[in-house]
């Protein structure tokens, strides 16, 4: 997920669908605002053991998550990487405004 002016990163995401997309992007920023693309199969790779336990404790979610210090894994640093990418971004505002429609119309 990236801020379509600038490409500035907003984080990784995981998510069924774009609208469920933008429910999450929205606990951070506008997503109207925020471009997506689909990501090939990849993940992050932690360098080395932590003392992290998943799941958390509740209650935990600003302790270690022993997520800290990884790393891509190569096919998802080489989508990343402007010399070897072909993700497709688009904007997540058609979708924004899809779940805004739904939310009026069910309240």
């Amino acid at each position: 997920m990236r801020k379509a002016a600038d490409h500035e990163v907003v984080g990784l995401f995981v998510s069924p669908s774009a609208t469920a997309l933008v429910a999450l992007v929205d606990e951070h920023c506008d997503p109207t605002s925020c471009e997506y693309a689909t990501a090939v199969p990849g993940g992050l790779v932690v360098p080395a053991l932590t003392k992290a336990k998943w799941p958390m404790k509740a209650g935990k979610s600003s302790a270690s998550t022993g997520l800290e210090g990884a790393v891509l894994t190569q096919a998802w640093e080489d989508d990343l990487d402007a010399e070897t990418t072909y993700l497709e971004w688009k904007s997540l505002k058609p979708a924004s405004e899809r779940l805004l429609r739904k939310l009026k119309r069910s309240h």
